[in-house]
């Protein structure tokens, strides 16, 4: 599941910097030109329901086994947790193909 995406025509591969500056919409690959939609909902939302999950057992499980905990060690760990979650999330985006229609073929062909 945590992979980077590939152009669904071209398997022409995209960096992590590119990835995590797409917004969510129709795209057109850089090297096969073929049309793709970015979907970066449902990925993210996996992730972050994972990351809320483990966050609450964590925090449940420090209060039951130490009553002495520090309020900023709880703070710090929840931090970095969340941090590592959102420096994850351009690896959950997905690419889907995209039919082209008639009329934007012949405009791609026009621009080669």
């Amino acid at each position: 599941m945590l992979r980077l995406p590939v152009c669904p025509h071209c398997h022409a591969v995209y960096s992590y910097a590119e990835v995590s500056g797409m917004k969510q919409g129709e795209r057109f690959c850089y090297h096969c030109k073929k049309k793709y939609r970015v979907n970066k909902t449902a990925g993210g939302l996996i992730l972050m329901s994972v990351v809320c999950i483990v966050l609450i057992c964590i925090n449940l499980l420090l209060f039951s086994s130490n009553e002495n905990i520090n309020l900023i060690v709880l703070i710090l760990l929840n931090f970095s947790v969340v941090t590592a979650a959102v420096l994850i999330l351009p690896l959950t985006v997905r690419f889907r193909a995209e039919k082209i229609k008639k009329a934007e073929k012949k405009k791609l062909k026009n621009k080669q």
